[in-house]
């Protein structure tokens, strides 16, 4: 499977003891289930007993957690619980499904590890920090009429809070901008009001690997799957926390399709629907870009 372990940071603390100790030991789980071996053969008996233990101690610290945000008071608490159910009853029925059908392949097993590392990551700092006041909880105010204004809110602050960064918005993006060795990474929304959302993701591999390495604490030296669906749940992440800004519910969003684009095919996309918005943004020398556009369900490969 692999040797990454993936470091607790102190900025992952919430501050509330039986919730710091209930999130290290889920990352201690996780980092028993990336050190197994996959050619061994008690490996399967070993992932299937692990991932259960896993599925079992995350409901109950969902459960703790929520009763937590009861006694304490806390106004963001139906929206808290509405992504917590997401995991409950989508994510994680999900990941099983495709793990039993599978036979617990090693490309599942993966696929498990890094949603849920990610999902776990990106939730502590955006939505559990928020409980005890902490700055990914003061996220600066939404003015819908002022682009900027959207763009700090919903996406540079939530990144910074991730990353640890100083992120800056530099203006429009094209595709003839720079970005060495980029990565095009396309995630499809579905919503209820029969359009999707597609966001496009351009990102040097370096800067890719390096933002998911900030992220665990550890060194990516290649693209695998742990870093590509970690990224997946930081953009999900970053959608429910985009909704929640505008008054929407953070489940109001659902993942529908997720792919890597070859330049080729990025460049004609981009060519034949230009997106609504097309953002470039600077941090650490390195330049990243996302585009934002609204598609109707049959425009979807």
């Amino acid at each position: 499977m692999g040797k990454n372990q993936f470091v607790w940071q102190e900025r992952f603390n919430i501050g509330v003891e039986s919730i710091d100790r209930e999130h290290r030991k889920l990352f201690a789980i996780m980092n028993k289930l990336s050190a197994y071996d996959d050619n061994d053969e008690k490996s399967r008996w070993a992932y299937q007993e692990g991932i259960k233990y896993f599925k079992a101690y995350a409901l109950k610290h969902f459960a703790e957690e929520e009763a937590y945000m009861r006694q304490i008071g806390y106004a963001g608490y139906l929206a808290h619980k509405q992504i917590h159910d997401r995991m409950r009853r989508e994510t994680l029925p999900a990941l099983e499904h495709l793990l039993y059908e599978s036979d617990f392949s090693a490309e599942a097993v993966r696929r498990f590890i890094g949603v849920c590392t990610g999902w776990l990551t990106g939730h502590i700092i955006i939505e559990d920090r928020a409980i005890t006041g902490q700055p990914s909880g003061n996220a600066p105010p939404v003015d819908p009429d002022s682009e900027l204004s959207v763009i700090q809110a919903v996406i540079v602050h939530p990144l910074q809070e991730i990353f640890g960064g100083d992120i800056r918005f530099v203006g429009s993006y094209s595709p003839q901008d720079s970005i060495i060795d980029a990565q095009y990474y396309q995630l499809t929304y579905s919503t209820q009001e029969g359009r999707d959302l597609r966001v496009l993701l351009v990102m040097g591999e370096h800067l890719m690997l390096q933002a998911a390495g900030l992220e665990f604490g550890i060194d990516f030296y290649e693209r695998n799957e742990i870093v590509c669906f970690a990224i997946q749940e930081i953009a999900q992440n970053l959608i429910q926390r985009a909704a929640v800004s505008f008054g929407q519910a953070p489940n109001s969003f659902q993942l529908a399709q997720e792919r890597f684009l070859g330049a080729e095919e990025f460049h004609r996309l981009f060519q034949e629907h230009p997106p609504q918005y097309s953002l470039l943004f600077h941090v650490n020398q390195e330049c990243f870009a996302i585009c934002i556009d609204q598609i109707p369900h049959t425009e979807v490969p």
